[in-house]
């Protein structure tokens, strides 16, 4: 069976589609893209996945609860973004949510992929136990979600993938 890939990022379907490119050539993965937190909850909570791509800047989509979430962190004028607060929520750190995160999902499937710099959130991400971090720059190769992807698997605990 195929490793389940779930990449969350909502410039996915037009700014970075090349990425996309590779991985479905290859055909090693069963791969998901969604554009909104309220979208990858959906799909969090039908099915496990073997590797999450998450960007930490993402719309909340239609779910209330994240939209309201979503204008108090705006309006907080430079505090953490959306894709925090959906890590804390899916990793359970934050008791304050109305939904129970999947109990499948734990740190060592996460990789983030962001326009962050890794100093303005290491911190949050070192807490959260997510040890894969790629910065999303002009230029990127396009196998770079391929080479996440596969980093993560082969970061993962039980892992076969040869290091």
């Amino acid at each position: 069976m195929k490793p389940r890939v779930l990449w969350i990022e909502d410039s996915a379907r037009f700014e970075l589609n090349n990425l996309t490119g590779p991985i479905y050539f290859y055909g090693n993965y069963d791969f998901q893209q969604v554009e909104d937190i309220t979208t990858a909850v959906n799909f969090l909570l039908a099915r496990p996945f073997d590797v999450l791509i998450v960007d930490i800047r993402l719309p909340p989509g239609t779910d209330p609860y994240w939209r309201d979430l979503y204008q108090n962190v705006t309006a907080d004028g430079g505090g953490e973004k959306l894709g925090i607060k959906f890590l804390y929520w899916l990793l359970s750190q934050d008791g304050n949510f109305k939904q129970r995160p999947p109990d499948w999902v734990n740190p060592d499937l996460i990789g983030v992929f962001t326009v962050e710099n890794y100093e303005e959130i290491h911190e949050k991400l070192d807490a959260l136990g997510i040890r894969v971090f790629k910065h999303k720059s002009a230029g990127l190769s396009d196998t770079t979600l391929l080479d996440l992807i596969e980093e993560i698997l082969v970061k993962k605990p039980g892992s076969r993938k040869k290091q």
